[in-house]
């Protein structure tokens, strides 16, 4: 089966324990509530707004002797006591680009009903967070003049800057392109940052959708905006983070236009069980550019069924939830 990645949630342990550095000793419980697996530290170095609808950066130093590596896609699990709630838990993909520095950046978005990232957001700097890893898979792709598709909502966006970053200065010759879906036009932000990325490397190019009709860029969700732009599916290496319906729809909706599921790297921030209804993914496959040299779409359409849902869709989603 296709390697299949999506965002980590709190009870999922695969591999993490080994890149851990001051875990407890061998035979400990293996779930994420153990407190001991922990064990790492890293010191707040700036806490940045960057937006008022709760966009905040953190710029973090690792302080413990643990050797800290990581590779565009991996996330560490950050567990704090919360003032006022208790432990709370959760993992963040990193959002800055691999260094030599002992150091990373997290994005994360403020809300009401998260006491973690509102904890996050309030610290100060110098002050200590306690997590594990990094772990994860890698999102660097094997061929450095692949065509890459980027699709992310929110701040799904983060493991895609890391990405670019390191591919980008690594010499990575195929063309890049970032599609990101924000709610409101006050969440848009890092605009200054991928405007120098993008005029120092002329294969690297983002835009933002909005739903604003104002809006003078994409409009709609990315599973609008962005179909009718891709006028090719072959040869090109799709990446799908944030918002698990997106993520689930758009792939079965590239999967049923035949891209390979390996050709497919997902990260799920929430929604994690998500099943999209036929109609949406007739609606989003319908998007796509009629000319697109193997799409099954012309065939589908020609036996009146853009997207078969007894043979597909429940064959596709009727696996038991992740």
């Amino acid at each position: 089966m296709a390697p299949r990645s999506h965002h980590p949630r709190p009870d999922d342990d695969a591999a993490a324990a080994s890149a851990d550095a001051g875990v407890a000793a061998a035979g400990a419980d293996a779930s994420l509530k153990d407190i001991s697996r922990y064990g790492r530290r890293a010191e707040v170095v700036t806490v940045d707004r960057l937006t008022t609808t709760g966009t905040v950066r953190i710029a973090l130093q690792v302080i413990d002797r643990g050797s800290f590596t990581f590779a565009p896609g991996h996330f560490v699990a950050v567990r704090q006591d919360v003032p006022g709630y208790g432990p709370a838990r959760s993992p963040y993909c990193i959002f800055s680009p691999p260094g030599p520095e002992r150091s990373f950046d997290l994005l994360l978005r403020v809300f009401p009903e998260g006491p973690l990232p509102q904890h996050l957001a309030s610290l100060n700097r110098g002050d200590l967070i306690h997590f594990r890893g990094p772990s994860g898979r890698s999102m660097i792709p094997g061929n450095e003049d692949t065509e890459l598709i980027l699709l992310a909502t929110g701040v799904g966006v983060s493991p895609f800057n890391s990405l670019c970053r390191a591919l980008l200065a690594g010499g990575h010759r195929g063309r890049i392109r970032l599609y990101w879906g924000l709610r409101l036009a006050d969440d848009i932000c890092l605009t200054e940052d991928l405007d120098e990325l993008a005029s120092r490397h002329r294969n690297f190019t983002y835009q933002i959708s909005l739903s604003p009709p104002s809006w003078p860029g994409l409009r709609g969700r990315v599973t609008e905006s962005v179909p009718p732009l891709l006028d090719a599916l072959n040869q090109k290496r799709f990446y799908l983070s944030g918002n698990g319906a997106m993520v689930e729809e758009m792939e079965v909706a590239l999967t049923s236009l035949g891209v390979d599921r390996a050709s497919i790297h997902e990260e799920r921030f929430f929604n994690l069980r998500h099943r999209p209804k036929p109609d949406v993914i007739d609606a989003i496959v319908s998007r796509f550019a009629d000319h697109d040299p193997f799409s099954l779409r012309a065939d589908l359409l020609a036996h009146g069924q853009l997207f078969h849902l007894d043979r597909d869709v429940k064959g596709r989603l009727g696996h038991p939830p992740r």
